[in-house]
């Protein structure tokens, strides 16, 4: 009896656990963070960069309700897509995926936006070797190149003026 009890309350505490955990709305109004929303909403353009702000590796420019992305700041070559929502345990994003046209048979590219909601620690041993520590509400940029052909690469995040 006390073993049907105790099987029944941790089944209990399981379904209450998992209603909890439901995803966030997709609609963005309802579930950004703050400083994503307001970048939204105004067509902001952020740079992403490592050292300073005045030397940005990447551009991301938000445009009605989508994302475009250049790797160089010197080109007119841009990557765009729709702005969508991605919400992960220690993050905000919005971004978009695509496939690079080159390369169809790997997975999707990366293009995000991020707010951090709770410490993260990113290391990586890329060329220029990346250790970053991001607090909560710390802005920062992020390409995730396709599954199994490398490193995620972190940016600082600064919105234009």
């Amino acid at each position: 009896m006390k073993r049907r009890l105790a099987a029944l309350i941790v089944l209990g505490l399981a379904a209450a656990c998992d209603r909890g955990a439901a995803p966030k709305s997709a609609n963005p109004a309802s579930s950004l963070e703050g400083q994503l929303e307001q970048l939204l909403a105004s067509n902001a353009t952020v740079v992403g960069y490592l050292y300073t702000a005045d030397k940005p590796y990447v551009i991301a420019s938000f445009n009605n309700g989508a994302l475009q992305w250049r790797h160089d700041p010197e080109s007119k070559s841009i990557i765009q897509g729709p702005a969508e929502v991605l919400n992960l345990p220690d993050r905000t994003c919005i971004g978009f995926a695509a496939k690079n046209p080159s390369m169809l048979a790997q997975g999707p590219e990366r293009y995000l936006v991020c707010e951090a909601l709770r410490p993260i620690e990113h290391h990586n041993s890329l060329p220029r070797s990346q250790d970053f520590r991001l607090s909560p509400g710390t802005m920062f940029m992020e390409y995730q190149p396709p599954a199994g052909t490398g490193y995620a690469q972190l940016f600082y995040a600064s919105r234009m003026k």
